[in-house]
């Protein structure tokens, strides 16, 4: 009897080719998306899951309140690990992790540019599931200036050699000894690093150092805590504000400070990172894929149940036959869970083939493994199960319950073509397509307004050359003298940090407030030739000046954002303290964008100290011509090599580093437009089968009409009348839909666009092109076909 059912199917497969085509077609393409979007979202999720004790691990972090300023940070200070570790028995242990500066380092004859390298303790490994090749794990990092290299890193400086107990040389000063050899860090990790440096070597390596590690309000380092297996982690969160209270209470008082520590799961760091909006995202791509799916599956049934009304005369002869309405049930569903199946095995070539397009979007692998597929297969087994029953289920259960005389007069026909469910279906395509399109544009108009919005300097022909150490920094002035010797380069600057990049932001007590309402403000260090280089406008004041001695450490320029929260009408003169120097305020200029674009401009102090004890120049910034900028980048790199053989030069562009910061939102702007263009096109498949068959279904009424005188663009505009009251009934729908969900995700960004009615306007005539274009092969074949062979169809 399965056999029997089988034959049968394949029988009206092969007999109606085209639907059948748009059927698994359609279906195909819905679970190919809704697979690469679900391997998308599963790996996303699975960042830093690897690890065996992830559930236990937790970051400390600290958020408070300073000056009315609101922050919340994933950094904490240097002095609580050791204090939880000693004090709470729900410890197990504790790991620090500290950003090691940007670095040449060498071996032999060989010199690279790291960037990527971090301070760690030595019970890191006793935390975290990094397996190391070589070193004993409990001592590799306990003694100063030893280090951990993962095995990319190995192989680049020792290729086959052994490298334990080998030396790299940092800076051309002070080198570390390898302890130990890791494996590589997986991709799906939140932190990545090229190797790992005792943390204990910061006590010894720089004075300047010390009271930061001493200090409990210095936040500048990560701390993770390991906890005790099925200890609820609440119950430590509510002691840390007193831990703090009890350590740096009196102080936070004399500041009239309120922070406080609290603890981060460490599997949610990867989503939930501010300005970063991964979650977001997430939930954003799993709608997407619902969907998508969607649209699959109202293609699927409504064709189905549309040409459920052609099987009736079958359905009533079979029954004459004597067959039972069990087995019409059965031959209708095996029939769809025919369809389904078949489409369901397309679906996973099509993922293969596709693969490589998702990995090239969001910059890491993706793939359909068997241990991947093994997760999926049951929600898409019983998602092809149930899409089978349900298209299925109208002709198998319907249809097969009238008695055989109705069925063979035609009575269900007409009720089966004009049925409200199509129509119903028709519009919650319609409806998904709009909300998707309007989704694609609202993103790309958000995207180009970042893109385009004016960041208060000008980042075009900027070189930035990274100063390593203090060495190089005590060079500037060389640099700068040889490399304008070149007129393709117009002026040079040093800067602590760049726009974008990570700030340091500092309590300070402006004129006029009590010690007790220190003010946070974002500090960065520059040069007298800073402003000029990067085209920021002076409100007020003059710029730093060497004709001005006094500039270097008693002068700061402010923004217009510190003058007006501070309530400074006259800024001028006004004075900045700071841990232990007084700073005149000397200038203040037009507000700029020096943090990135996820976060408001906040109150700036510009310092001038070319040897700033917390905030060194760590860049120097090369204003070029216009055209020429890289025969100016190539005589630099002539020049650094002369002045500095032994460290490796590592130059970027300012713009590039800029728009890399939209990068995520580059990526998910160019995902959602594929899916939305799948979901467009598995909706037009649908729309040409349901054409062509209802054209099909009125080909008589059609012959009919031209008979009585209808012209061809006449029997056109008869065609498509409903899909456009389908089109402006999805309109009616979406708009709303789409307004208030797209309204809440533009509240995250303190910068945005507006959501303009032409966005939405142009997204239901696009949707309407395009359903006029699908329709309007079928429509033109109709309108033009003989009306004699019309009233002889059938």
């Amino acid at each position: 009897m399965i056999k029997n059912y089988i034959l049968v199917a394949l029988r009206n497969l092969k007999r109606h080719k085209g639907y059948s085509l748009i059927n698994i077609t359609g279906f195909a393409v819905g679970i190919a998306c809704c697979i690469l979007l679900a391997l998308y979202i599963k790996s996303e999720l699975s960042f830093d899951r690897y690890h065996r004790n992830a559930d236990r691990i937790f970051r400390l972090c600290i958020r408070g309140n300073t000056g009315g300023a609101q922050f919340e940070w994933g950094e904490s200070n240097a002095v609580a690990a050791q204090v939880l570790r000693d004090d709470y028995p729900e410890v197990i242990d504790a790991v620090r992790f500290g950003d090691v500066q940007s670095s040449s380092v060498k071996h032999k004859d060989k010199l690279f540019f790291e960037g990527n390298l971090r301070y760690a303790d030595d019970s890191v490994f006793n935390i975290f599931s990094w397996s190391l090749l070589r070193g004993d794990p409990k001592t590799a990092l306990k003694v100063p200036y030893s280090i951990v290299l993962t095995e990319d890193m190995a192989e680049k400086y020792f290729g086959p050699e052994d490298p334990m107990e080998k030396i790299l040389t940092f800076n051309g000063q002070k080198g570390f000894t390898v302890t130990g050899v890791m494996q590589n860090v997986p991709q799906n990790s939140t932190m990545s690093f090229d190797a790992l440096c005792s943390f204990q070597t910061l006590y010894v390596q720089d004075e300047k150092v010390s009271p930061i590690l001493r200090n409990w309000l210095d936040i500048n380092f990560e701390t993770y805590l390991l906890l005790q297996e099925n200890f609820n982690y609440k119950e430590l969160d509510k002691k840390l504000p007193a831990l703090l209270e009890k350590y740096a209470g009196y102080l936070m008082k004399i500041w009239g400070s309120r922070q406080e520590l609290f603890l981060q799961s460490l599997t949610d760091i990867h989503l939930r990172r501010p300005g970063d909006g991964a979650v977001l995202y997430v939930y954003v791509f799993s709608i997407i894929a619902l969907f998508v799916l969607l649209i699959a599956c109202v293609n699927f049934m409504n064709i189905s149940t549309a040409r459920s009304a052609k099987r009736a005369q079958e359905v009533g002869m079979r029954k004459v036959f004597g067959a039972a309405r069990k087995r019409l049930v059965m031959q209708f569903l095996s029939e769809s869970m025919m369809y389904c199946v078949l489409s369901f095995l397309i679906a996973l070539v099509l993922v293969e083939i596709f693969i490589p397009l998702i990995k090239s979007l969001i910059g890491y692998p993706i793939d359909l493994q068997i241990k991947e597929l093994a997760v999926l297969l049951p929600g898409f087994i019983i998602l092809v199960f149930l899409t089978g029953v349900v298209a299925g289920s109208y002709p198998a259960f319907f249809l097969s319950s009238f008695q055989p005389v109705s069925v063979l007069k035609g009575s269900l026909k007409r009720g089966a073509s004009s049925s409200r469910l199509r129509s119903v279906l028709v519009v919650v395509q319609f409806t998904v397509s709009i909300s998707l399109i309007i989704g694609t544009g609202l993103i790309q108009n958000q995207l180009l307004y970042l893109k385009n919005k004016d960041l208060g300097f000008d980042k075009e022909n900027v070189i930035i050359v990274s100063l390593l150490d203090d060495t190089v920094r005590k060079s500037v002035d060389v640099i700068k003298e040889e490399l304008r010797a070149d007129p393709r380069i117009i002026n040079i600057a040093t800067s602590s940090t760049l726009p974008g990049w990570d700030i340091p932001f500092n309590s300070k007590l402006p004129e006029g407030y009590a010690i007790n309402e220190m003010q946070l403000m974002s500090e960065i260090n520059v040069d007298a030739d800073f402003i000029p280089v990067m085209g920021i406008e002076l409100a007020s004041g003059r710029n730093f000046s060497k004709e001005f001695p006094s500039d270097e450490q008693q002068s700061v320029i402010i923004n217009e954002t510190a003058a007006n929260q501070f309530g400074w009408k006259e800024p001028l003169g006004k004075i900045i303290r700071t841990t232990g120097s007084t700073k005149k305020v000397i200038g203040v200029v037009k507000d700029f964008h020096l943090e990135s674009l996820s976060q408001t401009i906040r109150p700036l102090f510009m310092a001038n100290e070319s040897d700033h004890r917390f905030v060194p120049l760590r860049f120097l910034l090369i204003k070029t011509k216009s055209g020429e900028i890289s025969e100016s980048l190539q005589f630099i790199e002539h020049k650094w090599k002369t002045i500095f053989p032994g460290v490796a030069l590592n130059s970027f562009f300012l713009d590039e580093t800029i728009a890399q910061q939209l990068g995520r939102m580059e990526k998910s702007r160019e995902i959602f437009s594929y899916f939305t263009f799948l979901a467009i096109f598995i909706a037009c498949l649908g729309l040409f089968g349901m054409s062509a068959y209802t054209t099909e279904q009125r080909t008589k009424e059609i012959g009919i009409r031209k008979v009585l005188g209808s012209s061809s663009s006449g029997i056109i505009l008869f065609l498509s009348k409903e899909l456009l009251k389908h089109i402006v009934v999805a309109t009616v729908v979406s708009w709303p839909i789409a307004f208030y969900f797209l309204n809440r995700w533009l509240e995250d960004f303190p910068y945005r666009t507006n959501i303009s009615l032409s966005t939405f306007v142009l997204s239901s005539l696009i949707v309407l092109l395009i359903g006029m274009t699908t329709i309007s092969y079928q429509a033109l074949k109709a309108a033009l076909a003989n009306p004699v062979d019309s009233l002889r169809y059938e």
